[in-house]
């Protein structure tokens, strides 16, 4: 429904931006409709909410401004490393309710939660994407006929077409657990058809699930939203374990009292006057067992020596996605995200020591970073639009070689505006305190070095280049053999560059001038 991208707030807070389709908020009536819902999403506060902080319905493309959630989704997650253990389901049960509570408290059902919508992160799972959200006291965004939200997650009376309530959004919590408990959603694959027939008809599948999980699932997943419990009941039910109790309605006068069983959810279902009977204690789902936490038997031979040749296997404990982060400050950093970072500083280093010792040819090796920089920056930026309109192709990459002589034309004359930039700094810089005689004789190469190479980064306008020149070095985080090499050739290319200007100082080719010749001619 919208792409996401990641953005810095004016204060310098990590936002998440989403750009809706246009069809989502249709015409003027469907923006000024969305509009009154943004202003009720702006309501919804708390720790496990990605909480709306701005919108634009107006803008073209209107977009959402969420927090920033740096976590992982519970797809990809359950995807990589299998369901969770009963600990961390305990924790994403509760941490859902809680969001659920902030969502229904502000009037607000969120009608679309799923795996891919619960990021697991170290202070708990956040509930984030509240694109197709409803206010409980407006009317629906979406048109006659459209359903929204995810087939596999579908509530039955969002089957049927009637408006979401808060019960809704218990069916929805109730299917992500689910899912994160057994690794697959509760009614099922295949066509979107049998998945719909099977929501209507409440044959949701709990195969798996951990007794004190499955009957509270069980009660969240019934097909009638009257007979769901709320989410206070949801809260006590996870704390105690046991399940929730839903009070039956009373029997109509003169008729015989019978089990209730789910109402008929539309006019061609048929329920039989008598319930089937209970299934016998055998037929209970197995309780889930880690796999990390399953010891086998030894090996035959093996148990007088102490040792198995399968220990090795069972050590490595199954990680946590709710863990807290490995340092303090909140901010966790992806495995091996230091390596290209250093590979910047040292090659930040190179270019301090190239400048000062020789200013032209140090002026070639920026100008060179920046045009491949920002090079790299635009084919990466035609790609992306190439497949946002037409998908992956076998020819993106033909297409992008292709254009690559366009690319050239196109960053020469930004990155030379940009060197010049850089150049005019060094020299103010420089010129200045050679002036002033301040420090030694090299202190204004070394000073005019370091603003160059700092304006070079973080120049104006480098950004496009430092989003290349990181593109190009993100390989280093995922190969260490790569890294090492790469970070040792730099290593040594800083070292030679130092010891060149320790040696010989500044020479200014083709004027073959170094500088303590030129404070000699100045004395």
């Amino acid at each position: 429904m919208g792409v996401v991208y990641l953005a810095t707030a004016p204060d310098g807070r990590a936002v998440a931006v989403k750009t809706l389709r246009p069809w989502l908020v249709g015409g003027t009536d469907g923006r000024r409709r969305f509009e009154r819902e943004v202003a009720t999403l702006v309501r919804v506060r708390g720790a496990q909410v990605a909480e709306v902080l701005d919108a634009d319905v107006a803008a073209e493309p209107p977009y959402i401004v969420t927090r920033f959630v740096d976590g992982v989704p519970l797809s990809a997650w359950v995807s990589e490393h299998g369901p969770l253990a009963a600990a961390d389901l305990r924790i994403l049960a509760r941490g859902l309710l809680e969001a659920l509570t902030s969502v229904h408290e502000a009037g607000v059902v969120h009608r679309d939660i799923k795996p891919g919508n619960v990021m697991l992160a170290a202070g708990g799972p956040v509930l984030i994407d509240f694109g197709i959200a409803h206010a409980t006291d407006d009317t629906r965004l979406t048109a006659t006929g459209l359903i929204s939200g995810t087939p596999g997650y579908f509530a039955p009376e969002t089957v049927l077409g009637r408006d979401p309530t808060p019960a809704t959004d218990v069916h929805a919590w109730a299917a992500t657990l689910t899912y994160a408990a057994t690794g697959r959603a509760p009614y099922g694959g295949g066509p979107d058809l049998a998945v719909l027939d099977r929501i209507r008809r409440g044959e949701h599948d709990l195969t798996g699930v951990e007794p004190w999980l499955a009957a509270v699932l069980d009660a969240a997943l019934h097909p009638d939203p009257a007979r769901r419990p709320g989410v206070p009941a949801l809260v006590h039910a996870i704390g105690s374990g046991e399940p929730p109790t839903i009070a039956a309605a009373p029997p109509a006068v003169g008729e015989p009292p019978t089990v209730a069983a789910p109402p008929a959810l539309d006019d061609t279902a048929v329920i039989a006057p008598v319930p089937p009977p209970p299934l016998p204690v055998t037929a209970a789902p197995p309780p889930y067992v880690p796999p990390t936490q399953v010891q086998p038997p030894p090996l035959p031979g093996y148990e007088r020596r102490g040792r198995d040749p399968r220990a090795r296997e069972q050590q490595p404990q199954k990680p946590s996605p709710l863990a807290p982060p490995p340092r303090p400050g909140g901010e966790s950093l992806a495995p091996g995200s230091w390596r290209s970072r250093l590979a910047i500083g040292l090659g930040g280093l190179l270019l301090v020591f190239l400048v000062a010792a020789a200013p032209y040819a140090g002026a070639v090796a920026a100008l060179a970073i920046l045009l491949t920089g920002r090079i790299v920056w635009r084919i990466q930026r035609r790609l992306f639009e190439r497949r946002e309109v037409r998908g992956s192709q076998r020819n993106d990459s033909v297409v992008a070689a292709l254009a690559a002589p366009w690319d050239i034309v196109a960053a020469a004359l930004p990155c030379l505006a940009q060197l010049v930039v850089a150049a005019l700094g060094a020299l103010l810089v420089g010129g200045l305190l050679d002036l002033l005689d301040v420090g030694g004789t090299r202190t204004p190469s070394i000073a005019a070095a370091v603003v160059a190479t700092w304006l070079v980064w973080r120049g104006p306008g480098t950004v496009r280049s430092r989003h290349g020149i990181r593109a190009i070095l993100a390989p280093l985080d995922r190969s260490r053999e790569l890294a090492w090499v790469v970070l040792g050739v730099l290593f040594v290319a800083a070292c030679g560059a130092v010891l060149v200007f320790d040696s010989f100082g500044a020479g200014w080719w083709p004027a073959d001038l170094s500088l303590n010749d030129l404070s000699r001619w100045r004395g």
